[in-house]
């Protein structure tokens, strides 16, 4: 069943991708092509889901395998004389080699999230159970809209629990889909992401440079279960295919598949996939002086598509503020002020020392020797560029000064003093821009300068090109506009307008990963005149970079991680585990409080169902003989009593319901320890 799932997940996304690019231009090398359509499908995967639920086809494996097969047998039957007289020839090239070592770096990314995360027998903190919850609704159910509320379905975006919920059809273990596929998701990025960098600068080298560097850092994605690990492979995905738009522009309604798809999955970075986009299309616009229809025809139907299958829905439903609240804002504390529960304001040394014990949702840090290549690299274009920059100085300072004032004036407004360093997510004060200017200045001067050093670079850099439009580093301007986007988001904590700035880390890390890869080629250029050989600064480098940054995340990434805040006791933990060790799958069994560790454990219980909700209000309170009865109706094996029962409705209470049980000879102890008991139902 395992195997068949794995198998099938290829099928689903390979055929899909293999579907959406029959009419646009491909890449020409067979491994790129090839391993390219699996992200491109599984985007169109979560496009395909949503729009079939619109028009309320159920969300069935079965369904999803033949629409995914159709294009691929046809075009297979049609030529089927061709593909036979080919006479395949394939030849190693130096790309073919680059991709090679890359797919060396996926497989070490993935043993390293999946070791871990199988490390121990539990989903991990809190989220993971909210998903479990959802991913069985959709493979039950076959639907993402929902008539009962659930955590991360309804009107926070389905399309994680969606995805995880087609696959969980084919096994029977919900425990294990969320964990093995997680980290398979988050580890195809490092592909995708390949990919893109290859598109983008057109240069496989510094692609598999920036492909160790964000693989290595310790702040992209962990393999922590929640919404922004598929989110992120899919900024990957997107954007490849809105910079294929040059070889073909046809590639456009390719794209705005991916967009869709990317709009779709979690509400923050949703949001800031389009904040990205938006950076993106305008500073590509600029530089070449070109509206870029195609470009922008990939967002606008992307983002219509996500509207039309999903985001219209929700409001129609719980209403604006309801959606808002739905997908973890407070529209109560104001518009676009969103505080994640680890924020924190951070220092230089949080950024440039990487730790062995971090968060585990989302680590933050560098790492030393990541973090002077990408200042290297922002030296190398000052370095690069000086001749120009004073030609055009005036220009420069002109835009540049307009810039930093707005600038200023605008964080200083927004600017929250916090009277305790901790911020915890709690909600700010509604006032802001209160602190006097220059307190605020001193206060913030670290994330003034380095942004101010940021813009100065990419104001001169635009205003460059604009110049001179034979130069064909534009790229690195693109890279610098999400690199300011990404530092202001992570340090936005003390301020007004933000949205969990904590989670942004795994954003932040892309750009910088680009830029490492500037910065090195950089190194070889000055070392040169060294005669130090670029092998040996490689070397040096790779080691660096791997005691600094990549064993920090090896370790937090492979480290026992807590099974939730929610737990009473280890016991109570414990005896779940020998309830998932020692009862068939999927058995029926009922609990008065929460159903998440449950479905967690790979039981089962109808968490959505109106009577099983309503049972769990207010059945603890009803005799043993209508407990009895209605767990024989519904076809529950087994009840659970736990710390989390005895928590809400009172340890007295708790073990006078127990006696009742035990008395009443229609339930059976099956185990038992200080903080679960659990009853089979005679």
């Amino acid at each position: 069943m395992i195997f068949l799932t794995i198998i099938l997940f290829f099928v689903y996304t390979f055929g899909l991708g293999f579907s959406v690019t029959r009419f646009v231009k491909e890449s020409e090398n067979l491994l790129e092509r090839n391993l390219m359509r699996v992200g491109l499908g599984l985007a169109s995967m979560i496009t395909l889901g949503l729009f079939l639920n619109i028009i309320r086809v159920p969300l069935d494996w079965r369904i999803f395998l033949t629409l995914s097969l159709i294009i691929p047998l046809f075009y297979l039957f049609k030529n089927i004389k061709a593909i036979k007289a080919l006479n395949f020839k394939f030849r190693l090239t130096k790309y073919d080699l680059s991709i090679s070592v890359m797919l060396l770096i996926f497989f070490a990314t993935f043993y390293m999230y999946a070791s871990g995360a199988f490390s121990y027998p539990w989903l991990e903190d809190d989220d993971s159970w909210g998903h479990a919850l959802g991913v069985k609704y959709v493979a039950i159910e076959k639907k993402v809209f929902a008539e009962k509320p659930l955590r991360y379905i309804d009107p926070y975006p389905p399309s994680y629990d969606m995805l995880l919920g087609i696959l969980h059809q084919t096994n029977d273990s919900v425990y294990w889909t969320l964990k093995f596929f997680n980290a398979l998701i988050i580890s195809l990025g490092i592909i995708f992401f390949f990919f893109f960098v290859k598109e983008l600068t057109d240069n496989k080298n510094k692609a598999l440079f920036s492909t160790f560097a964000l693989a290595s850092l310790p702040a992209f994605l962990s393999h922590f279960i929640w919404a922004i690990a598929l989110n992120i492979p899919l900024y990957f995905v997107s954007f490849y295919a809105v910079e294929r738009i040059k070889h073909d522009k046809r590639w456009f309604i390719v794209a705005a598949i991916m967009v869709g798809a990317a709009s779709t999955i979690s509400p923050t970075h949703s949001v800031y996939f389009g904040l990205f986009f938006v950076a993106y299309y305008l500073t590509k616009a600029i530089m070449e002086k070109n509206i870029l229809i195609y470009h922008a025809a990939a967002g606008i139907l992307g983002l219509a598509a996500s509207f039309i299958f999903w985001w219209l829905h929700a409001i129609l439903k719980h209403g604006f503020a309801g959606t808002y609240n739905g997908v973890g804002g407070y529209l109560n504390g104001g518009f676009l002020n969103i505080a994640g529960t680890a924020d924190k304001i951070y220092s230089i040394g949080d950024f440039i020392f990487a730790q062995k014990v971090n968060m585990i949702n989302n680590p933050i840090g560098v790492g030393l020797v990541l973090s002077l290549l990408g200042v290297v690299a922002l030296l190398s274009l000052l370095s690069k560029y000086h001749v120009e920059i004073i030609q055009n100085k005036l220009k420069i300072l002109l835009v540049f000064s307009f810039v930093v004032v707005i600038l200023l004036f605008g964080l200083s407004y927004s600017y929250v003093k916090y009277p305790t360093k901790g911020l915890g997510g709690a909600k700010p004060p509604l006032e802001k821009g209160y602190v006097p200017f220059f307190e605020f200045v001193f206060d913030q001067l670290f994330l003034l300068a380095s942004v101010i050093v940021m813009l100065f670079l990419f104001i001169s850099m635009v205003i460059i090109i604009w110049q001179n439009q034979n130069l064909k580093e534009y790229y690195l301007v693109i890279v610098l506009a999400w690199l300011i986007l990404s530092f202001l988001a992570v340090n936005a904590s003390p301020f007004y307008y933000k949205i969990t700035p904590f989670r942004v880390w795994s954003i932040f890390s892309i750009p910088l990963a680009i830029l490492s890869a500037e910065g090195l080629w950089f190194l070889f250029a000055y070392l040169k005149n060294l005669r130090l050989p670029k092998l040996i600064v490689l070397v040096i480098v790779i080691i660096g970079v791997a005691t600094t940054s990549a064993y920090q995340k090896y370790i937090v990434n492979t480290a026992q991680w807590p099974p939730g805040g929610f737990w009473t006791s280890v016991d109570e933990v414990n005896g779940y585990l020998w309830i998932k060790d020692n009862l068939p799958k999927n058995s029926k069994l009922f609990t008065f409080v929460n159903n998440a560790p449950v479905i967690g454990m790979d039981m089962y219980t109808c968490h959505w169902c109106s009577d099983v909700q309503d049972y769990q209000r207010n059945g603890f309170n009803k005799t043993w003989e209508e407990n009895y009865n209605f767990l024989k109706k519904e076809g529950y094996s087994y009840i659970v009593i736990d710390g989390q029962t005895a928590r809400r409705f009172g340890h007295n209470s708790t073990n006078t319901k127990i006696q009742e049980y035990l008395n009443s000879n229609k339930f059976k102890p099956a185990f038992g320890n200080n903080g679960v008991l659990l009853l089979k139902v005679l």
